[in-house]
């Protein structure tokens, strides 16, 4: 059954679902969602969870016998897997296999991007459709940006005058996890005193600093082939104690854009701006990495993103070197075998 994310928390009251696919481009939604899932499976005795990467080369088997299993520790487990390019390697059929005779033991949460409509034709994708809760998560439309900022700042114990709001859409330029940092440092900072009333000289002073370093700046460097720029931010984040998985999380988000907008035509290419929730001020970079970059070079850099989430997670690579490769591989340079 295919649902919107405003319904999510009405479907999750009714009862957990024996599978969810959870699919789009845009992080911080599809974060928000499956930490949903996540904790309505909590509240519903699932202690238990276990994390499958099906990238290039993986063992779906795996996933088979461990569906299979008994669990040592728990009666019921969330099987979480986590498909970088949203194609499943055997063609679906362990998701097939798996729906067709779902364990009341467990729970399967797929995490993917954007699916196209020919994916959505495919067999598997019937299958988890028919069994369990399929959840697109679209971005934000310029239009409806405002107003998600507003309910944003609204869960913050936050309100602001309409232009503040605009400033701060302005500034945020629809980068949904831009505006949530943004949102924070408000919070945290006490701004807007006892009745948390935000004005348009609060978010200039929280926003104003256009020369500060942050994840985002860096990845806009990357697209503008800046690579000695972008390894010296890539440091200064570095020596600030900033979160590797924050800085993977804006740069994942602009090769998931650019291989999407690979896919339009000259004529077309307008539209996927709009769809991809990229403001006029930004495409001209985008047009540039565009030209700079091909599908198969944005592809091998997903991968590379993928070993930063292993690294940053404790497989005992180190993050940091992996995301310098990352950015020269962005900015301009290949560092790829």
């Amino acid at each position: 059954m295919k649902i919107r994310q405003d319904q999510l928390s009405q479907s999750l009251q009714r009862g957990l679902a024996p599978c969810y696919l959870v699919s789009g481009d845009e992080p911080l939604l599809v974060m928000e969602a499956c930490d949903e899932i996540r904790a309505a499976a909590r509240a519903d005795g699932i202690d238990e969870r276990q994390l499958f990467h099906a990238e290039a080369g993986f063992d779906w088997s795996h996933l088979r016998e461990e569906a299979a299993a008994m669990s040592l520790f728990s009666s019921r487990r969330l099987l979480e897997v986590r498909i970088p390019n949203g194609k499943p390697s055997d063609k679906g059929e362990a998701f097939k296999d798996l729906m067709a005779n779902p364990s009341p033991d467990n729970v399967l949460l797929i995490i993917c991007p954007r699916l196209d409509g020919k994916t959505q034709n495919t067999a598997w994708y019937k299958a988890l459709d028919k069994a369990g809760v399929v959840l697109p998560v679209w971005p934000i439309e310029r239009n409806q940006y405002t107003g998600w900022l507003a309910r944003r700042l609204q869960m913050a114990g936050l309100h602001a005058s309409a232009d503040a709001l605009a400033l701060l859409a302005h500034q945020t330029e629809g980068n949904l996890l831009a505006a949530v940092q943004e949102i924070e440092k408000l919070r945290m900072s006490g701004t807007g005193g006892q009745g948390g009333e935000i004005s348009r000289e609060d978010i200039e002073e929280a926003t104003g600093d256009s020369a500060r370093f942050d994840a985002f700046t860096l990845a806009d460097a990357c697209l503008s082939a800046r690579p000695g720029e972008s390894s010296r931010m890539l440091a200064h984040l570095r020596s600030e104690g900033h979160e590797p998985l924050m800085i993977l999380g804006a740069l994942t988000r602009k090769i998931r854009q650019l291989l999407a907008l690979h896919d339009a035509t000259p004529q077309t290419l307008p539209d996927a701006f709009r769809k991809q929730g990229i403001w006029p001020k930004q495409q001209s970079l985008y047009r540039s990495a565009l030209n700079r970059l091909t599908p198969d070079q944005l592809t091998d850099a997903l991968i590379l993103a993928e070993e930063v989430d292993h690294a940053a997670k404790g497989d005992g690579n180190d993050p940091w070197l992996l995301l310098g490769s990352l950015v020269l591989c962005l900015s301009g340079t290949s560092v790829l075998a």
